[in-house]
């Protein structure tokens, strides 16, 4: 991704995910995201989940979004010393490509991975005989003991759902060349590029996440 339509914008090409626009794109992003789950919870049917629960439930995925961003921070720092993980920079050497791939994977393949840990850790939870571990089940009335243990398994499977797909990335670099490849279809229209990978693109899968995964992990019990 470029910059300017020569390719050499700003910093070297490499577009700011920290500057004014995109600060202003993350928060525009969160309260179009939390909008449309307040949207989501007025039309529940049968039964409507009461402001307590459904704030646990949302803030399981607000503190995991947090998690992931420090994940991602502490994936970038160890993986300057791993071989496999230098050759993937290589590929990937513009932080807003890195925020694409991030956001594509975690959207799409990453959903279904954090469930299916989600499933796991509850069942094991379950085993050693932890109570008020059930997806989205507080009790009645709703007790915050409960939702503590719900986010820290909530916590536990976006851990390895992120290692899962790193992993994979760094493991079968086709895929981000692919992804890399569909990106610079929009090479020539860097202003286009920008805006898609910091608004369109993100606003998009945000809220296809949050509104999937609320649908996951709300008051219904997890099959086990």
């Amino acid at each position: 991704m470029t910059s300017d339509g020569n390719g050499n914008g700003n910093d070297n090409g490499k577009c700011e995910l920290l500057g004014p626009f995109a600060l202003f794109v993350q928060g525009l992003m969160g309260i179009i995201v939390v909008s449309t789950l307040v949207w989501k919870r007025y039309h529940e049917r049968p039964v409507r989940r009461s402001w307590e629960v459904w704030a646990f439930d949302v803030s399981k995925q607000i503190i995991g979004a947090s998690f992931v961003h420090i994940i991602n921070v502490f994936i970038s720092i160890i993986s300057k010393v791993r071989q496999k993980d230098i050759q993937f920079h290589r590929i990937v050497d513009n932080p807003c490509d890195y925020y694409f791939l991030n956001l594509l994977f975690d959207t799409t393949v990453g959903i279904p991975i954090l469930y299916g840990c989600i499933i796991g850790l509850t069942k094991i939870c379950k085993l050693i005989g932890l109570v008020g571990v059930e997806c989205g089940e507080y009790g009645d009335p709703p007790r915050f003991s409960y939702y503590l243990k719900q986010l820290m398994i909530f916590l536990a499977a976006t851990v390895i759902m992120k290692g899962t797909i790193y992993e994979t990335m760094i493991t079968f670099p086709i895929l981000v060349r692919l992804a890399m490849w569909a990106l610079s279809r929009l090479d020539k229209y860097p202003n286009v590029q920008e805006g898609f990978v910091l608004l369109v693109f993100p606003l998009v899968m945000n809220v296809l996440q949050y509104y999937t995964v609320d649908t996951l992990i709300k008051g219904h019990r997890v099959a086990i």
